[in-house]
């Protein structure tokens, strides 16, 4: 699971006309989507200022984790790269990898197929508490990719709706390269 979201969107929108905020916006988007795409992702949902995607499903590789680590970092190196100055859209990610139920919720005419489950709200959670230009991941996730970023900060956070602390690295653009 990643799930990729703009910092500061609400009050970038009071200061915004609504045109320029979505051009903004669009521009997010299209790289979210060319990124996941590429690294044979599932987009599942733009919603608001938010990107939400999966791998492992419906292909199934078997290095969907790093595949869902390496799409984060560089869906905000991307951001970070084509900001032009006051042009610019910060971003914040989180990724879990685990077992989720994928297919549609919903009853009657109201159907969303999607994917729910554990590693689903920590990748939101994570998502939520990470700073600008930070892709925080889930231990079990790391472990995976652990090569790949062998400098991540270590740190604990409380997650709302979780028991208990949940171990978590940070992994920050601009000082690692995937």
């Amino acid at each position: 699971m990643v799930f990729v979201d703009v910092r500061g969107f609400t009050s970038l929108s009071e200061q915004l006309p609504p045109m320029e905020l979505a051009a903004r916006l669009n521009r997010f988007y299209a790289l979210a989507a060319q990124l996941v795409f590429e690294l044979d992702g599932t987009l599942d949902k733009m919603v608001g200022d938010q990107v939400m995607a999966f791998f492992g499903a419906p292909f199934r590789p078997e290095d969907h984790p790093q595949r869902a680590v390496q799409t984060a970092v560089q869906i905000i190196s991307g951001m970070e790269k084509v900001a032009e100055g006051s042009d610019s859209l910060r971003v914040g990610a989180g990724v879990a990898t685990g077992e989720v139920f994928m297919g549609n919720v919903g009853e009657g005419e109201v159907r969303d197929f999607t994917v729910i489950g554990d590693p689903v709200n920590t990748a939101a959670r994570l998502q939520g508490a990470a700073q600008p230009g930070e892709v925080l991941v889930a231990e079990e996730t790391y472990r995976q990719v652990a090569g790949q970023f062998p400098d991540a900060a270590h740190l604990k956070l409380e997650l709302k709706g979780k028991a208990g602390e949940v171990a978590i690295l940070v992994l920050r653009t601009g000082t690692t390269e995937v």
